[in-house]
């Protein structure tokens, strides 16, 4: 079997990949040009080598939302619908009733609802009607930031989740809070809650259990997973679970140099319970971005490390965590497969794609089945399966 993978972020162009599991490589398929700073994009549908797709471009005051096909066949990439953000979007979903995408923009800080339509053969396209925006009051408006100065002066919505309730969930890097939404319809959307992170945590990602008992947490800013009980959600400011605060970070980078570190993704294994995996970025950069730290170490590790937790039966303590050391610089991007056989990591600053397979009863043996870099752009943010 042979697997299809997107690249997209910083860079000038989408690009599709071909990963034959079999003799372990990945090959280039083709380049389309893609809007500006495409960072997160999402699959529609896909049908007889035509797949519809959703993006969103970063733009710097203010960003794009739109659609657009991927006809593999014919090697053509068209945009069919495309509507401005209210600032740098981050993040988006598609509500599972189909009736609009939720956004979440990190620089303006708001949560919104952009109504879809279906055409005959399923294609999404954007409504360009008034849409549901919602901006949550910042905490920490009174002292004018968050315990990060530089980091924590508004709100930053840095991701949208859904529960089979149509509740929203909405991870918030600069108010320390995951903010808990709901909806009427497409028109109005009002804050109902929240969960409550440590402050400095940074809310960047989240990932919801099957069951939707508990929601992990991954602070961009503490390099923390923080667990919540969600079963009584929505209610206003759900504390941590007790004790469940463990740092992703290798045990080799020193205490003082962490700082100069971003955690970046979290995700659960499709079908293997209890394992969580996280990223961390910016390990190789240490003494780049704070020339002043001491004895930062010259010999630097070949990329990233992805924390891999392993759980308890109930998922509320950390029985064990493991690191698998990449060769990609500055994970940005990190997706498992829907058959949760593989997993791909990024780079956001070099060493391009890495796949790999994902084996053991806990799902804890990485093993690295391919990798490309040659003929990659860098400023790879996000990669799909398609």
């Amino acid at each position: 079997m042979q697997y299809r993978l997107l690249l997209a972020g910083d860079r000038a162009d989408f690009t599709t990949l071909e990963f034959d599991q079999k003799r372990g490589k990945l090959s280039i398929l083709a380049n389309y040009a893609a809007p500006f700073n495409a960072s997160w994009v999402e699959l529609s549908s896909s049908q007889r080598g035509l797949d519809q797709l959703v993006g969103l471009s970063e733009g710097d005051e203010s960003g794009l939302l739109y659609t657009f096909e991927i006809d593999h066949l014919k090697k053509d990439c068209t945009i069919t619908s495309q509507l401005p953000t209210l600032g740098a979007p981050g993040h988006f979903i598609k509500l599972r009733d189909n009736t609009a995408l939720a956004l979440g923009t990190y620089l303006g800080g708001s949560v919104a609802l952009y109504p879809i339509s279906r055409t005959g053969n399923g294609k999404i396209l954007l409504q360009n009607v008034p849409r549901a925006e919602i901006l949550p009051e910042f905490p920490y408006q009174s002292i004018g930031h968050g315990p990060n100065k530089a980091r924590q002066q508004q709100c930053h919505v840095h991701q949208i989740l859904e529960d089979s309730r149509g509740i929203l969930y909405a991870p918030d890097l600069g108010s320390d809070r995951v903010w808990i939404l709901r909806r009427d319809g497409v028109q109005h959307l009002e804050v109902c809650g929240w969960l409550q992170c440590p402050p400095g945590t940074g809310a960047r990602h989240a990932v919801l259990t099957p069951d939707e008992t508990i929601m992990y947490v991954i602070g961009e800013l503490s390099h923390t997973v923080i667990a919540f009980d969600v079963s009584a959600a929505p209610a206003e400011s759900i504390p941590p679970i007790d004790g469940f605060a463990p740092s992703i970070i290798p045990l080799e980078v020193h205490p003082d140099h962490q700082g100069m570190m971003d955690s970046a993704e979290i995700g659960l294994h499709p079908s293997i319970p209890n394992v969580t995996y996280a990223s961390n970025r910016w390990e190789r950069h240490i003494a780049q971005r704070e020339p002043y730290l001491r004895s930062v170490p010259r010999d630097l590790p070949p990329g990233g490390a992805i924390a891999i937790i392993l759980l308890s039966e109930d998922g509320r303590k950390v029985n064990d965590i493991k690191h698998v050391r990449t060769g990609v610089d500055v994970i940005r991007g990190m997706r498992l497969s829907d058959d949760g056989r593989y997993v791909v990591v990024v780079g956001q600053e070099g060493g391009g794609v890495e796949v790999y397979g994902i084996n053991g009863e806990r799902g804890d043996k990485w093993t690295l089945m391919a990798a490309l870099k040659e003929g990659l752009e860098n400023g790879i943010k996000h990669a799909i399966w398609l």
